[in-house]
């Protein structure tokens, strides 16, 4: 394939790059050169990283630098990864270089960087200042040093002004470089036995100290003379009477002393001995004295005996492999001999740390041993998986309801007929390869704006599933089918919290087929992670956002599981680009050919609009399912409890009421998706052997008439009731609060200071465990001022309520139930996640107190009360879609009780329980959320009917950062005018909600149009400024 003469290489520097940039291709690389490859390319006066994404005939420039080498001999990136980094940089406006940087792993990204030395010709005369002074001497003691080496010891304000100066003149040389990868493939060292027994018992001598004494029984090992003499032995050795008394006492050897034996006459036969003698002269040889003495003397008349003296002698009494033992035990060489004996035992190559840990041996024991070729040590790479080392039980799938097997047969209709549509032929991807991927490097990848959307190309599924109704089985249907056509999946998650349990039951379906990709894992597991997935090696990647760019060379299915989650949106302040992972999946699907599944219990407001109106493809599931009735009675006789399963009736006519609007007039149901034809009958569970559940009661409580009725406790009257109840049944509760620590501000009685943070201006949060104020935007702590730091009163208190002081007050009033908290705070470790999980599932605790991490999606069979302690806590943020949120979390949160035998139901405690958000979650009512919501945002054109775009500028100095912002608003206005887009309207600027983070003061414009890249793509938008398309949030 011709290549072209020029390669558009998208450098990977730590600076915003927008564009790709042309370098020709020496001759040596034309033949393996190839789009997607990892290349090592002069970028400006510095070595860099790039990635080739495209081939070129002539290049915009007359003088184009050349392509260095190759860092990787294989491609990094698949060609429709390259159009989604494209697509990513287009829609959000982001960095082409920091999008194409997604998708590769961190261990894989090197840095620019720059190493100094001295010069050999500087003679050392001339002045020198501290700093340069001190520079020197580094680089004198440690050799030649990179710019991030010198910064450990020295400031950067300090060493590199110095290395500027001394360079030019010429006291130190300096050359650019690219740092070290982070992460590398594994090499583990094994070491193996290379020699049998023999060899092994000649070398004992030649192991541990020198020891006489085990000289002398290897000798007696080693002889074929079962009875050497003594003095030959002593001889041989070197040893001395004392070795030998020794090893006697230790009944290892048998000395026998010198004596006098009475041997026959050679040459004397029986038959010519007396046949009174005869007798006596078959027991030669024989001692002297064992004779009778007349019978001697007759035999020594006769010369048919003779008399001879005998040495001492010496005989081994124990077996000779166990003589070894002994002969590494005198010369203190066991340890040796632990290493012998475990790799014989185990006739492989073993792991040295395994050698290590096993036997007590260091690097030392296993070289002696390799140079006496007992043993060979050797090196071979493995993989990092975080799952290598878990089982997991296999287990079959489950029947079909009759609403799944409708909804699963939508889907597999639509991957059926999808497998000759939007394929990535191999037509298509050498044409990406070749000078077909675009020559603009200019451009985002070449694409014109006529170009189809991927979000347009891609329909995808938005199943709508109650709690507990099965979205997981159809998921893994689709999974199962797309393995069976040689394809393979990607399923998100919206917590790493969520990862475990979703692990185990994917790991269970699809044994040996599942890897694990998150920000928990370290560089090296994240790295050979995505290598494997490069090879195919496995079929399902799970993981949060971050997962959707595993490299599967075919991918076939993409799951978005609790679509609606706030975290599937990348926001400051981690670096751009500020994508959405629902939308990128989407996207990715439009060039893959992939069939993407969104499911959620309480879908995000904007994705039910689209499949509404057609753009998705709208699949409800209306009831929990939770069985087949004898598994279901079986469990409830075993556990000696009333079961509150129900049959699953057949489907019937929409039974819900029609909600009613503002003027009193009933708006017409939500339309329902149409049925297709059902599944196999094999495939479909019977109706009457079908058991569900419906969704839990919720109650509300008023928390105003509680404080009416003098209860200023943090439990209503009701909820308190409930956990006394449902503890006295033995059963297990939830007590949800979105807010971690013991109090949320601290303020002063007196003068009304509050403790703020002095870097962001927000209340900083009182942390009994460590007795610390902690602000949660930057991370700053501060001990507890035992004085009022304005006014010097004592009477400083703390106000608000934490996760941390709910479970101090839930620990006081009920102090014999088993309690654990789950918030950011208790799970910072890695694992804490499932063993927390683990041990609430195994009814380990009773009660569980935690933030919105244990909101969604977890199965606990075994909780039948959620108590949300506040459901207001988010109703007053200044956000456009502060009801949403609300709604989806007291939904999400109402799911985990009742998914078992014992049923369950909900307590929610609010001031505010006519608000239309708490109202449609007490009563599970999505459709009449949703109706109100969409009304609501009608009124004031915001999503679904407009985009929005929110342009952030933060500063240390306030007026400079308004300055800087009026500016901009200013240039906005100017836009929108001159091109005439009467439907957008610029917001602000204004102070955003949390003023200062960090120390910087932040004002931020917020942009409503049906489409911002009309306002913003050609405008020029400075560096400082940050660009978030899509906001989730305004705050």
């Amino acid at each position: 394939m011709d290549t072209g003469s020029f390669a558009e290489v998208v450098v990977n520097v730590e600076v915003a790059l927008a564009d790709a940039y042309h370098y020709h291709i020496p001759a040596d690389l034309r033949a393996e050169l190839r789009v997607g490859h990892l290349v090592e390319v002069e970028f400006g006066r510095r070595l860099a990283q790039g990635i080739v994404v495209a081939f070129a005939d002539s290049a915009p420039v007359e003088e184009t630098k050349p392509i260095i080498g190759l860092i990787d001999p294989e491609p990094v990136l698949w060609p429709w990864q390259i159009e989604l980094a494209r697509w990513l940089s287009r829609r959000y406006l982001a960095p082409l270089n920091a999008c194409f940087r997604l998708l590769l792993p961190p261990g894989l990204t090197r840095w620019a960087d720059v190493t100094y030395d001295i010069n050999p010709r500087w003679n050392g005369a001339g002045p020198l200042t501290d700093n340069q002074r001190r520079l020197i001497d580094l680089l004198r003691e440690r050799g030649d040093q990179r710019g991030r080496q010198i910064g450990r010891v020295m400031k950067k304000s300090e060493w590199q002004a110095a290395a500027t100066q001394l360079v030019k003149r010429n006291i130190l040389r300096r050359a650019s470089v690219l740092d070290p990868p982070r992460a590398k493939p594994k090499q583990v060292r094994l070491v193996e036995l290379t020699a049998g027994w023999p060899r092994i018992q000649a070398a004992a001598p030649q192991l541990g100290r020198a020891s006489k004494s085990a000289d002398v029984l290897h000798h007696l090992a080693t002889l074929a003379d079962p009875l050497p003499a003594e003095a030959d032995v002593l001889a041989a050795t070197g040893a001395a009477v004392k070795h030998l008394v020794a090893l006697a006492g230790e009944k290892l050897i048998a000395r026998l002393p010198a004596q006098t034996v009475a041997l026959p006459v050679p040459g004397v036969r029986r038959k010519d001995v007396p046949a009174p003698l005869r007798t006596a002269w078959g027991q030669l040889p024989i001692a002297p004295d064992d004779l009778p003495p007349e019978t001697l003397a007759a035999l020594l008349d006769d010369g048919l005996v003779r008399l001879e003296p005998l040495p001492a002698t010496l005989s081994l009494v124990i077996p000779r492999r166990v003589a070894y033992r002994h002969i590494l035990r005198l010369r203190h060489a066991e340890t040796y001999g632990a290493v012998l004996d475990l790799l014989t035992r185990e006739a492989r190559p073993v792991a040295i740390g395994d050698v290590y840990a096993q036997t007590g041996a260091t690097v030392k024991h296993l070289r002696r041993l390799a140079e006496l070729d007992l043993v060979a040590l050797k090196a071979t790479q493995v993989w990092r998986d975080s799952l290598a080392d878990r089982d997991f039980a296999p287990a079959e799938p489950p029947e079909l309801t009759l609403d799944q097997a409708r909804v699963w047969g939508r889907i597999k209709v639509a991957m059926i007929e999808g497998e000759d549509d939007d394929e990535w032929d191999e037509e298509e991807a050498d044409g990406l390869q070749g000078n077909e991927a675009g020559t603009d490097a200019g451009g985002l990848g070449g694409q014109d704006d006529d170009a189809i959307d991927p979000m347009d190309a891609a329909t995808p599924f938005l199943l709508h599933g109650v709690t507990g109704s099965g979205k997981t089985e159809i998921y893994m249907r689709a999974i199962d089918y797309a393995l069976e056509r040689g394809q393979q999946a990607i399923v998100l998650v919206p917590e790493i919290a969520l990862t475990p349990q979703t692990v185990r039951r994917f790991a269970a379906r699809f044994p040996g087929r599942v890897a694990v990709l998150h920000s928990a894992l370290s560089d090296g597991e994240r790295y050979d992670t995505w290598r494997r997935a490069r090879q195919g090696l496995f079929d399902i990647a799970i993981g949060p956002r971050s997962a959707l760019f595993a490299p599967l060379p075919n991918l076939g299915v993409i799951i978005v599981d609790e679509e609606h989650d706030a975290s599937y949106k990348q926001t400051p302040p981690v670096p751009a680009p500020y994508y959405h992972a629902r939308d990128a999946a989407i996207a990715l699907a439009g060039f893959t050919g992939a069939t993407v599944i969104l499911g959620s219990a309480t879908p995000d407001v904007v994705t039910y609009h689209r499949a509404r109106a057609g753009r998705y493809q709208l699949l409800e599931l209306p009831r929990r399912i939770m069985g087949h009735r004898q598994r279901i009675t079986g469990q409830a006789e075993r556990l000696g409890v009333t079961s509150h399963y129900q049959p699953f009736a057949p489907p019937t006519a929409d039974r819900r009421p029609p909600t009613v609007t503002a003027q009193g007039t009933p708006t017409p149901l939500l339309p329902r998706s149409p049925a297709p034809p059902p599944a196999a009958p094999d495939d479909i569970m019977k109706l009457d052997d079908a058991l569900t559940i419906p969704l839990p009661p919720i109650q509300l409580v008023d928390m105003r008439q509680e404080l009416r009725a003098g209860n200023r406790a943090v439990f209503s009257r009701a909820l308190d009731a409930a956990v006394t109840e449902t503890l006295a049944r033995g059963e297990q509760c939830i007590l949800f609060l979105n807010r971690r620590g013991t109090a949320t501000f601290v303020n002063c009685r007196d003068c009304g200071h509050v403790m703020n943070c002095p870097r962001c201006g927000v209340p900083l949060t009182y942390h009994q465990s460590h007795l610390l104020l902690v602000c949660h935007q930057c991370g700053r702590r501060e001990p507890n001022p035992p004085v009022c730091p304005n006014c010097g009163s004592e009477r400083i208190r703390f106000f608000g309520l934490g996760t941390e002081k709910l479970a101090e007050l839930v620990a006081a009033r009920w102090p014999q139930a088993r309690l654990i908290r789950w918030d950011r705070d208790t799970t910072a470790e890695e694992g804490s996640h499932e063993a927390l999980l683990a041990g609430f599932i195994e009814r380990k605790t009773d009660i569980l107190v935690g933030t919105q991490m244990i909101a969604k999606g977890l199965d606990l069979p075994f909780v039948t009360l959620v108590g949300v302690i506040s459901a207001d806590i988010a109703l007053g943020l200044p956000d456009y879609n502060t009801g949403e949120r609300v709604f989806q979390v007291l939904a999400q949160v109402a799911g985990r009780a009742g998914r078992g035998l014992l049923g369950g139901r909900v307590i929610i405690q609010t001031y505010q329980p006519e608000h239309y958000a708490i109202q449609a979650a007490a009563d599970h009512d999505y459709a009449g959320f949703y109706l109100e919501e969409i009304r609501f945002r009608t009124q004031r054109a915001l999503p679904p009917f407009r985009r929005m775009a929110r342009l952030l500028i933060a500063d240390p100095v306030d007026e400079r950062a308004k300055r800087v912002a009026e500016d901009m608003a200013r240039v906005l206005a100017t836009a929108v005018r001159e091109k005439a887009l009467a439907a957008t309207e610029i917001l602000g600027p204004t102070p955003a909600f949390f003023t200062r983070l960090d120390g910087r003061y932040r004002w931020h414009i917020v942009i409503y149009s049906p489409d911002p890249h009309r306002l913003l793509d050609d405008l020029p938008i400075p560096r400082p400024w940050v660009v978030d398309i899509d906001p989730e949030s305004t705050l």
